[in-house]
């Protein structure tokens, strides 16, 4: 393969007409993709809006209706932060209750040295 494409190289480094030829191939298909892609590009939809100023009219919202979303808003971020109260009730309610089984299990097994040590002198 590499024998043949340095055979090709070759070729065209020795002949300027076949250098301008395949030169105006590739002109001809840049330009046939260029005026090709611009076609497409009208068949496209148009980009979305950039700014609330580019928004059509029926989608706009006026200032009842901004207060509206802004109460609900502050409606849905007061749900949240209720949430986020209970949900840290619980957590501190689990922390809790696995301190107290860490010092039932911390108890046990003081017990259980104990006893070992006691039987192990005794025994």
């Amino acid at each position: 393969m590499v024998e043949w494409l340095t055979f090709l190289k070759d070729l065209i480094t020795n002949q300027a007409l076949l250098q301008v030829f395949v030169g105006g191939c590739t002109m001809l298909l840049i330009g046939w993709m260029v005026t090709r892609a611009r076609g497409d590009r009208e068949a496209l939809p148009p980009p979305a809006p950039q700014t609330i100023a580019d928004v059509p009219l029926p989608f706009a919202q006026g200032p009842r209706e901004t207060v509206d979303l802004m109460r609900e808003s502050r409606d849905y971020l007061r749900r949240v932060a209720e949430d986020a109260g209970k949900i840290r009730e619980c957590v501190r309610i689990m922390r809790d209750h696995a301190q107290r089984q860490t010092d039932i299990l911390d108890r046990i097994e003081r017990e259980q040295a104990l006893e070992n040590r006691s039987h192990a002198r005794g025994g």
